[in-house]
């Protein structure tokens, strides 16, 4: 078994269908599915018991988000692991067929994300190389994101401590300190569901705690230093995009080119 799908739902009866609906119309069979229910009492569960294409279910209270997903790693038999939570669907019905060949020797492999803002739709497109600083500022979206199973066996679970950044502090643990192998591919994977709760602005201030905790707890030796690093780059970003700058590069100031 190459891959498994595990989605993590709690009360989300019509986001869960949304998902299901996007399982039911892929083009390959090839992939083991997994739901793990948080108790749902809004009729999720019914839906889950009628789902053909399910191999392993649960319903049963957690301990939060990240708590569903470790135990849908620990049930997966796939060699890699996609999370497609509760709303989130795949891109089309043969998002599995074209991506299934993908997936072989990287122990992370990513691809671009249709954000389904209602007022502007719009793909995200992840860079084809990955960087400190990217993953500094960013992010690799679950749905999106290929993730070899064996990485959580040698490296640890997501960390349960944190409410909404496990799974970019995962990320940024095992690339950036543990150097684990990475591809971009250029298919847009899923459509990712904007009422989630990484996506909700009131949540800002909680995500930004928590990866500065992360990143200080991680990075100890040079987490200040890069922020003093990256704050120089925005200055001089600032002023490289000034009219002044733009002026005085279009007269030949070679000071300034």
């Amino acid at each position: 078994m190459k891959l498994t799908i595990v989605t993590i739902n709690l009360n989300n009866m019509l986001g869960l269908a949304k998902t299901l609906m996007s399982i039911q119309s892929q083009t390959t069979p090839n992939f083991e599915y997994i739901i793990i229910d948080g108790g749902s009492t809004d009729g999720s569960v019914d839906l889950i018991r009628d789902f053909s294409q399910v191999n392993h279910w649960v319903s049963e209270k957690d301990a939060g988000v990240y708590d569903a997903m470790n135990k849908g790693i620990k049930i997966a038999k796939g060699d890699y692991i996609l999370f497609l939570n509760s709303g989130d669907t795949l891109f089309s019905s043969k998002t599995l067929e074209n991506v299934l060949p993908e997936l072989g020797t990287e122990d992370i492999i990513y691809g671009n994300l249709l954000l389904d803002d209602k007022t502007k739709p719009y793909v995200y497109h992840f860079p084809p190389k990955l960087s400190f600083k990217y993953l500094f500022h960013h992010f690799l979206g679950h749905p999106s994101t290929f993730i070899k199973k064996n990485l959580f066996e040698r490296f640890g679970y997501y960390e349960t401590i944190y409410k909404i950044v496990a799974d970019w502090a995962f990320m940024v643990r095992v690339i950036a300190k543990e150097n684990v192998s990475t591809r971009g591919i250029d298919q847009i994977i899923s459509i990712f569901d904007m009422n989630g709760m990484s996506a909700d602005p009131k949540n800002t201030p909680a995500i930004l705690e928590e990866r500065e905790t992360f990143l200080q707890q991680t990075f100890p030796l040079f987490y200040d230093d890069y922020l003093t690093i990256d704050d120089a780059q925005k200055k001089l970003d600032k002023i490289r995009s000034s009219k002044g700058f733009k002026l005085l590069k279009a007269i030949g100031v070679k000071k300034f080119q």
